[in-house]
């Protein structure tokens, strides 16, 4: 027993602390030698994981490894993380809420590399209990008497943590009884108080109320036992119970309660075994250590758990030269500013202060972020806390409830926006009771709302691209604001679209004033970061002169694969690319390049600093939402897009809460000679038959014969087809589309999707009912080829070059131009944002606001409002073809 590897089981309790070496020999767990401390619970969190550390401290003199540390502490508490989320439970630990305590006693025992669990002591008790008492029932529920109510619901040896039999918690102590919670009643404190109103006694322990054979104690104790059968007798039939093992202090006056409880459980005290557990101590803090084993082989084998799921590279770390002269897919902003790197610099800056807040948006890998930045804290020698803002978070079934009406029940697409605050998803008292312990060198307020505190300190932002969180939601290792854990994709992608980024962006945009550190956190294992004041001028920099969004790329059912061919860097293994993210703003980001490093933040940033100087004469309409989305749609060699309309404003507004929609236009930037586009409806459409064909198609299966009531309109490079709100339509395979749209972009009311599943084998969402309200069945006929495809008209030539208006439709807001030219043109934003596209040639120079840059076919890039005039030099070969969109000025 001298040798091998040692566990060490620690009880936690209201008034006293016990920990105890353990061994193993010949499969038997052995305590070894035992220790037990007195503990103030009342006192400041700093005593209290110091006490606890010094219990732990002193098994280990003479030990040469433990393996393990198993800590049984009260609830409410984060176990998985070793965050402490107790309040109202008597006053109990209630100065350590939201500290990560698992992180503080790892610091100061020094055993930061050994794997620390913590576990509720009830399910501590059950898993020992069931190890000693050599228990083997269907269904035991276990209770703990004592300080408080413990309880732990166990299945053939499983502890439950949820189950339709149990209550949501997974435990009593919360479940309603008399005129508070059972916890009020089945707990030291009653008894007390109880024989304190009987006697007008000022004792305090149970063991001597009980030991001074009043009658006033019998009474007293009979009448907790027959409230406790009265409570727990609903809850042993529903959970079929065979077996009610009592330990905790309390218990050891079962001959006192006992009687009145089993009268009150009825018939329900002949058919389940009671088991008295004689040392409950020992049973918790064997079953600390058990549970700590088994949860050290898990995160073991998670370990190896992907974080992002796809074939896209993160953004590199620092900048590279496009040796290509060709699409650069990591297109970056020279800042003149400082772009560090590594969580080391970081350190050294949080080093400086005494009270940090690290907010940052949904989707961060808070815990791993944590991690890293407290290593690196380590260097420093200092005592670090961290406070879990996750802590303050209402119950995820409250946040549910309260979002329950954007959500719109389980449809896989479609929601409403959230027009609330991020504060609402928090309890204002919680956030009142997170109270840095002075005792501490550096407190750190963490996590995503950590600003809602209201506690001074520097504040740290910490920013991830959407993509990221995309790729990291399919990989199920982040979950939505306030939600219990990883859902369904879709489900989680729509309440991102409709709840957590409104709210999330609301609370960006208010804190941009005042960050001192923005972080990209996206590469997990390395952060790059800006003082918040260098980060602030690069943005208005940024607003003075063109830039590019860096895009992504997304694979789809009828994707091609011209992207695949023609822009280099993009992963060969990808299926395929239907999609391009050139410009999409809610949902790209920034490329920052400082010293060489590269930062991420998104396109939102540059709106919240100065929406107009981006917009100018737009800004008073749009706001901080920017209006236009440039995006490709790639079909070479791939399939058709579904047959498809998108709503009409004021049904976007009204079902989706979105303040204008989605009008389309299709440039066809490259297309094979069979290319076609599906636009507008035959001549003699009849709507009725119409409905009836999509619905019989979605019903049986059977292919339609779409034809009969679309137009295919054949496709050539550099038309421009014209798709407002309403109209059906739809790209052929072999057509590469630039989509020059307003911003909304998941709005699509499929009506036929060709019969085929999507690239995870199910069924894509079909739409007829949202389509048949939007559609326009007077776009047929002649009315397509005069109103829905655009007629070049000439409005300026000159040597060398020519000006072409692409008119646009009534009802888009915004219109586009081509500049075709073999040397230079000037073009004036007149106080508009360009979007703007090389469409024909092979490199451009754009001089403007005081900067050259250099962009390539294909390439998106963004003219602010505030430049004014900007010189566009070809730099290719033959003709440059120059698309250029921007707002009508009389939409504005």
């Amino acid at each position: 027993m001298k040798g091998g590897l040692k566990k060490i089981g620690v009880d936690v309790g209201g008034s006293h602390i016990t920990a105890a070496l353990i061994g193993e020999s010949g499969g038997e767990w052995q305590l070894l030698h035992k220790n037990r401390m007195a503990l103030d619970s009342a006192d400041s969190a700093y005593n209290i994981v110091a006490a606890i550390s010094d219990c732990i401290e002193e098994l280990q003199f003479g030990v040469q490894a433990i393996e393990t540390v198993g800590i049984a502490f009260p609830g409410p508490f984060d176990y998985e993380k070793g965050v402490s989320a107790i309040l109202s439970v008597g006053g109990k630990f209630e100065q350590t809420f939201g500290l990560h305590v698992k992180q503080a006693i790892q610091d100061l025992t020094g055993l930061q590399n050994i794997h620390f669990q913590f576990s509720n002591d009830a399910h501590c008790f059950a898993a020992g209990a069931y190890r000693l008492l050599g228990l083997r029932s269907r269904r035991t529920i276990f209770l703990t008497l004592g300080t408080g109510l413990g309880s732990a619901f166990m299945a053939d040896g499983r502890v439950l943590m949820q189950h339709p039999d149990i209550p949501a918690s997974g435990a009593l102590y919360d479940q309603d009884y008399g005129e508070g919670k059972a916890d009020d009643y089945f707990s030291t404190r009653w008894i007390v108080n109880a024989y304190a109103q009987k006697t007008g006694s000022d004792i305090t322990c149970v063991k001597k109320i009980v030991e001074s054979g009043e009658p006033a104690a019998a009474e007293v104790m009979q009448q907790f036992g027959a409230g406790l059968g009265q409570f727990l007798r609903p809850w042993l039939q529903q959970f079929g119970c065979d077996e009610l093992v009592i330990g905790g202090n309390i218990a050891r006056a079962f001959a006192l309660f006992g009687p009145s409880f089993k009268k009150e459980i009825g018939d329900l005290a002949d058919t389940i075994n009671i088991v008295l557990s004689e040392n409950t101590e020992d049973c918790i803090i064997s079953g600390a250590a058990i549970i700590a084993t088994i949860a050290a082989s898990d995160k073991y084998s998670n370990s190896k758990k992907i974080m992002r799921k796809t074939l896209q590279e993160l953004l590199p770390l620092t900048v590279s030269k496009n040796a290509t002269a060709a699409y650069d897919i990591y297109p970056s902003f020279p800042s003149a500013e400082i772009v560090y790197s590594g969580f080391d610099s970081l350190a050294a800056e949080v080093l400086k202060e005494k009270v940090i807040i690290i907010d940052g948006y949904g989707g961060v890998l808070w815990e791993n972020f944590r991690e890293q930045l407290h290593a690196a804290l380590k260097a420093g020698n200092k005592q670090v806390f961290w406070y879990d803002i996750g802590a303050c978070l209402k119950p995820a079934a409250e946040i549910q409830a309260m979002i329950a009406d954007s959500l719109n029940g389980d449809d896989p697409v479609f929601g409403k926006r959230y027009t609330g605050e991020l504060a609402d998803f928090f309890d204002a008292g919680k956030l009142r009771q997170i109270k840095p312990d002075p005792a501490a060198d550096i407190s750190i307020i963490y996590g995503t709302g950590a600003a809602l505190s209201g506690i001074k300190g520097k504040l740290y932002y910490a920013d991830v691209p959407k993509n990221e969180i995309q790729f990291r939601m399919r990989a199920g290792s982040i979950a939505n604001l306030g939600a219990e854990g990883p859902e369904d994709g879709t489900q989680m992608y729509k309440r991102f679209y409709f709840v957590d980024w409104p709210v999330l962006n609301k609370h960006k945009a208010a804190l941009l004033p005042a960050i001192d550190c923005l972080i990209d956190e996206q590469r997990i294992q390395v952060i790059t970061w800006m003082k918040g004041d260098a980060f602030r001028r690069t943005l208005l920099r940024m607003l003075q002169q063109p830039f590019r969004a860096r895009p992504w790329f997304e694979p789809g059912v009828w994707g091609g694969d011209w992207m695949k061919k023609h822009i280099p860097g993009l992963s060969q293994d990808a299926i395929n690319y239907a999609w391009s993210f050139e410009l999409i703003t809610p949902e790209n980001g920034i490329v920052l390049e400082g010293d060489g490093n590269l930062l991420e933040a998104s396109f939102d940033f540059l709106l919240y600093a100065d929406n107009e100087k981006l917009l100018g004469k737009a800004a008073p309409r749009f706001g901080t939402e920017f209006p236009i989305r440039f995006d490709f749609l790639d079909t070479f060699n791939g399939g058709n897009l579904s047959i498809q309309c998108h709503p009409r404003p004021e049904y976007a507004k009204e079902h989706f809460g979105e303040n204008f929609t989605q009008d389309e236009t299709y440039y066809i930037l490259d297309c094979k000679p069979d290319a076609s586009v599906y636009l507008g409806f035959q001549d003699d459409i009849d709507p009725e038959e119409f409905k009836s064909a999509l619905i019989e198609a979605q019903a049986t299966g059977d292919e339609m014969e779409v034809e009969k009531y679309v137009q295919k309109l054949p496709a050539h490079k550099h038309d421009l087809f014209l798709i407002p709100n309403g109209t059906i339509h739809a790209s052929s395979v072999n057509n590469l589309v630039l989509e020059i749209s307003s911003t909304p972009y998941i709005f699509t009311f499929k009506k036929y999707d060709w019969q085929r599943p999507g690239l995870n084998g199910q069924p894509r969402p079909i739409n007829i009912d949202h389509a048949l309200n939007n559609l326009y069945f007077d776009r047929k006929g002649d009315y397509v080829a005069a109103k829905l495809i655009s007629h070049p008209v000439v409005e300026e030539e000159w040597e060398g070059g020519r000006k072409l208006q692409l008119p646009t439709h009534e009802e888009h807001f915004y219109t586009v131009q081509r500049y075709e030219f073999t040397d230079s043109v000037t073009i004036s934003t007149n106080g508009q944002c360009h979007i703007c596209m090389l469409v024909e040639g092979q490199q451009i120079s754009v001089n403007g606001g005081g900067s050259e840059t250099a962009f390539y076919f294909a390439e998106t890039f963004v003219v602010p409002a505030s430049t004014g005039s900007y010189e566009v030099t070809n730099k290719g070969n033959g003709t440059a073809f120059l698309v250029v969109a921007h707002v009508k000025d009389s939409h504005c």
